[in-house]
């Protein structure tokens, strides 16, 4: 079973505040990310945190726009480098930014307590 992170983690890894990941995976599917009912926690996989961080930096460096960047985000992943015409190349050094992203999801697990959800526990009955 692949371990899964929360939408925090999936945040200060992509250097993204929550809102943007949150509109993010509510707009757009994303591989790696699950969506459960209202209520429920986010769970992502690793790959989805990549395609997380990809697509924030194609949308923050380069100017595209969402829905074109988690295109590319996906198609990059997977084969390392499109041509996006005769003469243009777009590519990543998957290891690299594999690596880099693993870094900032080891940090961010090194500071993130999860939020507890749900009623508190009941507290014992005094004698």
């Amino acid at each position: 079973m692949a371990r899964s992170y929360h939408v925090d983690i999936a945040a200060l890894a992509a250097d993204a505040d929550n809102k943007w990941v949150d509109n993010l995976l509510t707009k757009c599917d994303i591989d790696g990310a699950e969506s459960a009912r209202q209520g429920v926690a986010r769970r992502i996989t690793s790959g989805g945190i990549y395609n997380i961080a990809l697509t924030r930096q194609l949308t923050r460096d380069l100017g595209l726009g969402t829905a074109v960047s988690v295109s590319l985000a996906n198609r990059l992943l997977r084969d390392g480098q499109i041509e996006v015409s005769r003469n243009l190349f777009l590519s990543v050094d998957t290891a690299r930014f594999k690596a880099e992203i693993d870094a900032r999801v080891a940090e961010a697990l090194d500071s993130f307590v999860p939020a507890r959800r749900g009623r508190p526990p009941r507290r014992p009955e005094r004698d």
